[in-house]
């Protein structure tokens, strides 16, 4: 029975983290589309540090990726994010990942 997790990855706050961001966007989107396709993807997206001061993504201050994903075990979950493009080339701030397993209410669809 697969199991529930869910993960927050802060993007590393240098001055190369925008442009490494723009540069590795389109495959890390498309690794999660599969992922999303194979019913292991629940749900995702960027997360902003901004205070909500921006009026569309273009403008906001990215922060780093919010996802809620599907697996058989906890070593199963992170080796799905260490197989994705932000933590292999590093846009993730990997000692401030967090990745947990939850239990969702039942009125929750995920």
């Amino acid at each position: 029975m697969a199991r529930k997790f869910a993960f927050f990855g802060p993007y590393i706050t240098t001055p190369s983290a925008k442009e490494l961001r723009s540069r590795l966007l389109a495959a890390h989107r498309e690794a999660l589309q599969a992922k999303k396709a194979a019913g292991v993807l629940k749900l995702g997206g960027p997360f902003y540090n901004d205070g909500g001061e921006g009026e569309g993504a273009a403008d906001r201050a990215f922060g780093g990726s919010f996802l809620l994903l599907e697996a058989e075990s906890y070593a199963a979950a992170l080796e799905i994010i260490k197989g994705d493009e932000y933590y292999i080339h590093g846009l993730w701030d990997v000692p401030n990942i967090k990745l947990v397993e939850y239990s969702p209410g039942p009125e929750y669809p995920f």
